[in-house]
């Protein structure tokens, strides 16, 4: 079983086909549904969490909507390579490396960038894991002239080149705030279905729904990317009375 699902078999990744990118995820079970939690700023689903210094958008995951919805092998898939991620962790981590150098050379000899993204429903410290067979580096050290990218909620990360991080705004405002002193680069899912606003607390709004890639290239820099709330009106409006909900009225 690979860990990386090649761009064109995952419908956001697919969007960058468009840009000549190349970008390979690694998806493993969202929230706690692995018997380990991958979401630290989420609120556990299976274990029916109510922390209200978390997101609830554990209960609304994408990871459990298309093809995982609709074939349950990929969830479990998901489930077992997460498994291995916690409980054999250096031996997850070498196929890691391995699966990215191949991938590598695979675009580059079609004469495409490659791109990567490593939590694709997760919120996990890459930066923070060393790769004992390869010298103790991190990822990032192994591929310093790759790009990587994720959307997270997680503050104080300690973030290398080549590694864009958007932050996810999921109710604290001021969490948001922080990060947008920081000049991150903030995703805010609105109440919308269809056009998203043209600014948003003095910022310009980018549409993150036409690609995947959130890089300062793409997205520009200091920006809010906007992204279409993906649910009925109702659940909405039902979320929108929520004290921390990550849905953004406008």
């Amino acid at each position: 079983m690979s860990l990386l699902s090649d761009p064109t078999t995952n419908y956001k990744a697919y969007k960058n086909k468009k840009l000549q990118i190349d970008t390979y995820f690694l998806s493993l079970a969202q929230s706690d549904l692995s018997g380990y939690n991958t979401c630290p700023m989420a609120n556990k689903f299976i274990a029916k969490e109510n922390n209200p210094k978390k997101s609830n958008c554990s209960h609304v995951c994408v990871g459990s909507r298309g093809n995982a919805q609709i074939f349950p092998d990929i969830m479990q898939a998901r489930i077992k390579k997460t498994i291995r991620f916690f409980e054999d962790r250096q031996n997850f981590m070498n196929e890691l490396v391995t699966e990215i150098a191949k991938a590598i050379i695979k675009s580059d000899k079609k004469g495409i960038k490659p791109t990567f993204r490593l939590n694709s429903y997760s919120d996990i410290r890459w930066e923070s894991i060393k790769v004992d067979k390869f010298g103790g580096n991190t990822i990032y050290e192994l591929f310093p002239n790759v790009e990587f990218y994720d959307y997270t909620k997680l503050k104080n990360r300690n973030i290398p080149n080549g590694y864009h991080t958007t932050y996810s705004h999921w109710g604290d405002w001021n969490a948001t705030k922080r990060a947008m002193a920081r000049g991150q680069n903030v995703a805010m899912v609105f109440d919308k279905r269809d056009e998203l606003p043209k600014t948003f607390m003095g910022r310009v709004v980018v549409d993150g729904d036409k690609t995947d890639l959130r890089t300062p290239q793409n997205d520009g820099e200091n920006v809010i990317v906007g992204l279409r709330a993906k649910m009925s009106k109702a659940k909405i409006d039902e979320m929108l009375k929520e004290k921390n909900t990550f849905i953004v009225k406008c």
